[in-house]
């Protein structure tokens, strides 16, 4: 009989080998993982154990988001690195784990759980009624051609810039999550496996913006992969980055994001683009109501704002 019960920073030993073999992942790299998760967010999980050995474990995130039109952030529980070891697939594991998570993240004010899943997390989500997920939409995979700009440059950097950053975010009209200087940091330079490239635009206030990305290749093309972006100004930011990167012969620029994201429709300003018409590797962005005033905004893909640095 398993045994079901929440997660906490000391089971982390047994949680990383749990992970390491559902990720195929070195333990070392998953206790590193565990540790930076604990130390940066609200993690609320749940294990099921058998005896002393954990055969599954549902965990989220505590994020706040953005909600256009209100004053208070909305708190919601992002799933993150769902697991079951394969001796113990095929039970519903995840289902009876989801359950007791979803209830202390809805005890501690989140009125949703989100997630950004996969083709399998899909699969999982659209099986069971129970778990209570619905498949919002479909993130969108665009490659854009950069065209050469006339636009003052900004500092590319491996590290992390170090100063004051004068503001996160431009005024959104649409669902995304909340940023603080800290957290980005955090987030992009204190991740203990995934490494970033950085586009920084400073002025006298401090640091303006800042794009995050990685670089890539194409076949015999080199390019970059845009991450997230923030700035109070986005597309004086962007317009910056691309004639940075066209100076450097880098015009190939691949994106991951919600349909009305605003940094997509910028970039679409600033090159040729054309979005994939499919993807090995497609990313869905779900939804689960938590409470009976969870805004139907949260179902509506139009309403987000979201990137692929926000798919941890």
């Amino acid at each position: 009989m398993l045994r079901f019960a929440p997660l906490m920073p000391e089971n982390t030993c047994v949680w990383a080998d749990l992970l390491a073999v559902s990720f195929d992942r070195s333990p070392a790299d998953m206790r590193a993982l565990l540790d930076w998760l604990h130390t940066g967010y609200p993690i609320v999980a749940w294990g099921a154990w058998d005896g002393e050995r954990l055969a599954a474990q549902y965990s989220c995130r505590l994020v706040d988001l953005h909600l256009p039109g209100e004053d208070r952030p909305a708190l919601a529980g992002m799933s993150i690195n769902m697991a079951v070891h394969p001796d113990y697939r095929g039970q519903g594991l995840i289902k009876h784990l989801a359950h007791p998570v979803y209830e202390q993240v809805a005890a501690l004010g989140g009125v949703a759980g989100v997630g950004f899943s996969n083709a399998e997390g899909v699969k999982v989500d659209l099986k069971s009624k129970s778990y209570g997920y619905r498949v919002v939409g479909e993130m969108v995979s665009t490659a854009l051609w950069a065209a050469r700009c006339r636009a003052e440059k900004l500092e590319l950097t491996n590290e992390w810039p170090e100063g004051r950053f004068s503001s996160t975010a431009a005024p959104s009209r649409r669902i995304q999550l909340t940023t603080t200087p800290e957290g980005l940091r955090h987030r992009f330079a204190c991740h203990p496996f995934r490494h970033y490239r950085y586009g920084v635009w400073r002025d006298q206030s401090g640091i303006r913006g800042i794009v995050v990305y990685r670089p890539m290749r194409y076949g015999p093309l080199r390019g970059v992969s845009l991450l997230a972006a923030y700035s109070d100004d986005l597309e004086e930011l962007l317009s910056r980055w691309i004639s940075t990167l066209c100076e450097d012969g880098l015009r190939l620029i691949h994106v991951l994001t919600s349909p009305k994201s605003a940094i997509r429709g910028y970039l679409r300003t600033l090159g040729f683009s054309v979005d994939m018409p499919c993807t090995r590797t497609p990313y869905f962005l779900t939804a689960k109501p938590l409470a009976e005033n969870t805004p139907s905004d949260f179902f509506n893909f139009a309403r987000w704002d979201c990137l692929g640095g926000d798919v941890l």
